[in-house]
């Protein structure tokens, strides 16, 4: 049985609240930044490299930012050691800089956006916590990811994704969210974000107003979202009133345009779209832009006209990450112009002020004025990670069309042919690895004509195959190419949203994974090997064929 429990909710004032803080104190702390210092308060950037660079310490030293932002891609994430010791510097050099306490954050969501993947435990991700559908669990995970956060010196994590993802042809969102039910995904990301906070570790709820019901990626243009105001709070809006109601102290805006709220501006730039997060739904913490060098807020603005417009639209922290053609050497240029919108009236002194109130509080009340020597003392891995991720894939597992005649080929001990992409092909080897009947085929992962006859003709006399697919509605080529296999002996390992059984109905059977990790593959390796059942079930609807929560235990 799912062990559940409704309506958790959680204060994060008391979680972070700290002995010895006091009101007079953050007041006193405002007061003592001069103008420039509040203008760095408000941003927070990326930057290049495993150490602090010259660039960085000039950001932390004369501009005085808030933060930065962690990212694998960009080479501030090596190893566990490495990375404890770059947040280490940081926060050392902060102090004898004279600046304030860092944010120190990263998106380590879990599953398919973890930007720390060596040295910690990998976990399938949300979607597969949505088809365990046990809150409980959740909570757990997320306090395995905080602790290891925690002891590596990180104090941010953005997190939890609170989309609904009501698209199936969403193509940024899908795993990442918990499902396609405002319910679940409230019960969830509550879950999740309390767990965070517990830990020491600030959760930051995205993306505001929701970032679900699209079919264009924010990185690269603006997405629409055509709902209608009651259509928004009924799916959209609930899992953010959840957070709001119980205390979370950060949300993070989407790029994106909701025509229903604001016809003219993306959430990010609009000022009744954040006003209603403030006064309709009574948010009092930190609202952070996702970050501003999207494709989303380019077309008719520069980034540092967006930045300006952002924060004046109620956003207290502007995200600057590493988004393709925005450079780190723009961060100055930015610092300028929002230092120049300020001394010109542009950005008001009350709104600046009211911000970096917001921010130091915030930073007050989660301990970053005070060293927290045992947790940065604390195991990585946590010891107990692995077996929680272990039970997230075993509950997580879902089967959604029998696959009976596969079953009784196997158990005949006869030779399966296993389809996979050569560029995922050591998660393949992992399920062959405790899956002996598997003969596993490679081939490109957009392949050629060529390779599909090549196959077709390999297979012809095989009345059992499988095969796996990555969102495979995204890639026209392999998509073509299980076409090709003849959908009543196929067989598919779906290692992403369960969509794809949209594009493929024909299919014989059909297991939703939603990742790749080794937990997962073990876990799926127990069921095909008759030693486990299936215990997940559909966090997503699929139209036409499933509802949320279909999942057979049998065959």
């Amino acid at each position: 049985m799912k062990r559940t429990r409704t309506g958790f909710l959680f204060l994060l004032s008391f979680l972070f609240l700290l002995p010895g803080v006091s009101g007079a104190e953050g007041e006193s702390r405002i007061n003592s930044l001069s103008q420039e210092e509040k203008v760095g308060q408000i941003m927070m950037c990326y930057f290049e490299g495993p150490s602090l660079s010259a660039n960085l310490k000039r950001m932390i030293a004369d501009l005085k930012i808030g933060g930065v932002i962690l990212y694998s891609s960009r080479g501030n994430i090596v190893s566990t050691e490495q990375t404890a010791d770059l947040c280490r510097s940081l926060r050392s050099f902060a102090s004898s800089s004279g600046a304030w306490p860092l944010f120190i954050g990263i998106d380590q969501e879990g599953g398919l956006i973890q930007r720390i993947t060596e040295g910690v435990t990998r976990f399938p991700g949300n979607m597969a916590l949505g088809a365990a559908q046990d809150e409980m669990l959740a909570a757990e995970a997320a306090g395995v990811m905080a602790r290891e956060l925690s002891a590596l010196g990180i104090n941010l994590n953005f997190a939890p994704v609170a989309d609904v993802n009501n698209n199936p042809f969403n193509p940024v969102i899908g795993v990442r969210a918990f499902g396609s039910s405002p319910e679940l995904v409230s019960r969830l990301s509550g879950a999740m974000a309390s767990a965070f906070a517990k830990e020491g570790v600030i959760p930051s709820a995205k993306h505001f107003p929701g970032h679900g019901n699209t079919e264009t990626d924010s990185h690269s243009g603006l997405p629409l979202i055509s709902s209608t105001r009651e259509e928004l709070e009924k799916t959209e809006f609930p899992p953010f009133r959840t957070l709001v109601a119980s205390g979370v102290p950060m949300v993070m805006t989407a790029h994106v345009l909701v025509p229903a709220l604001d016809p003219e501006r993306p959430a990010t730039l609009s000022p009744s779209i954040l006003g209603m997060l403030r006064k309709e739904m009574g948010f009092s913490g930190v609202i952070i832009t996702d970050s501003m060098g999207m494709g989303a807020l380019k077309k008719g603005r520069t980034i540092a006209d967006a930045a300006v417009e952002a924060f004046n639209a109620g956003a207290d922290i502007l995200l600057f990450g590493a988004d393709r053609g925005y450079e780190e050497q723009e961060h100055f240029v930015i610092y300028e112009a929002l230092l120049e919108a300020c001394r010109n009236g542009t950005i008001p002194e009350q709104r600046l002020d009211d911000a970096v109130e917001k921010i130091l509080d915030l930073k007050t009340e989660a301990g970053l004025f005070r060293e927290d020597k045992e947790r940065r003392n604390a195991r990585v891995p946590c010891p107990e990670g692995e077996m929680i991720a272990h039970r997230v894939a075993a509950e997580s597992v879902t089967l959604v069309r029998s696959w009976r005649e596969a079953s009784e080929k196997i158990k005949m001990g006869e030779k399966v042919p296993l389809v996979w992409p050569e560029e995922q092909k050591a998660a393949a080897e992992i399920l062959v690895g405790v899956c002996p009947f598997f003969d596993l085929i490679t081939l490109p992962g957009k392949p050629e004509k060529e390779d599909m006859l090549v196959l077709s003709g390999r297979l012809r006399n095989q009345d059992v195959i499988f095969a796996a697919e990555y969102d495979c509605w995204k890639n026209e080529s392999w998509l073509e190419l299980l076409r090709t296999l003849e959908q009543e002996r196929l067989f598919l390992l779906s290692a992403r949203t369960p969509y794809s059984l949209l594009a493929l109905p024909e299919t014989k059977g059909f297991f939703a994974l939603y990742s790749d990790i080794p937990v997962t593959m073990k876990a799926l390796g127990k069921i095909l090997n008759g030693k486990a059942s299936p215990m997940g079930k559909l966090p997503v609807d699929l139209p036409g064929f499933f509802p949320a929560g279909w999942g057979a235990t049998e065959f």
